[in-house]
């Protein structure tokens, strides 16, 4: 959905998006029935979260905050395992994210993506309200458990009125 704006080489040299700290294992994306299908079939534990949606398990070794935890689909060579089409909606957005500010739904970008540079978050954010934007706001509508708490760390780029 972003390769008009990324390049995959820009990706694939980062994968910030398919690692975990503790502080951010709320990123996990909450999984739809094929995907969760998909994992189960290749082995990845998967836990329900609190709010009854589905995710991939991180497994910390330690309580560190600063321990890395990857994807459980990510080849640490090669990238995500899972076909481009078959990966969650919140990881073929992001760094872009849909989230939920005073009631109101809110699109943001993470201010922290390596990809990112003044160039790059314009066109990122020019081609996200021009080209995506009601694919993203109709998914967060059907999928409630993909909107997200508001979070300072992504810089927003829209509001709902």
């Amino acid at each position: 959905m972003l390769t008009n704006v990324f390049s995959p080489n820009d990706c694939a040299r980062c994968k910030l998006c398919c690692n975990f700290r503790r502080v951010s294992a709320w990123e996990t994306p909450a999984l739809q029935d094929s995907q969760i299908f998909l994992m189960h079939e290749a082995g990845v534990p998967l836990e329900k979260r609190p709010d009854g949606t589905t995710s991939f398990y991180l497994h910390f070794e330690t309580e560190s905050e600063d321990e890395v935890v990857n994807c459980p689909m990510l080849n640490p060579c090669s990238g995500c395992m899972l076909p481009r089409e078959s990966r969650p909606f919140e990881c073929r957005i992001w760094p872009v994210r849909i989230m939920k500010s005073q009631g109101r739904l809110v699109l943001g970008i993470y201010k922290d993506c390596p990809a990112l540079n003044g160039d790059t978050f314009v066109k990122l954010k020019n081609h996200t309200l021009e080209k995506l934007l009601p694919e993203i706001l109709a998914y967060g509508r059907r999928h409630p458990q993909a909107v997200r708490d508001y979070n300072s760390l992504y810089s927003i780029i829209w509001e709902e009125k």
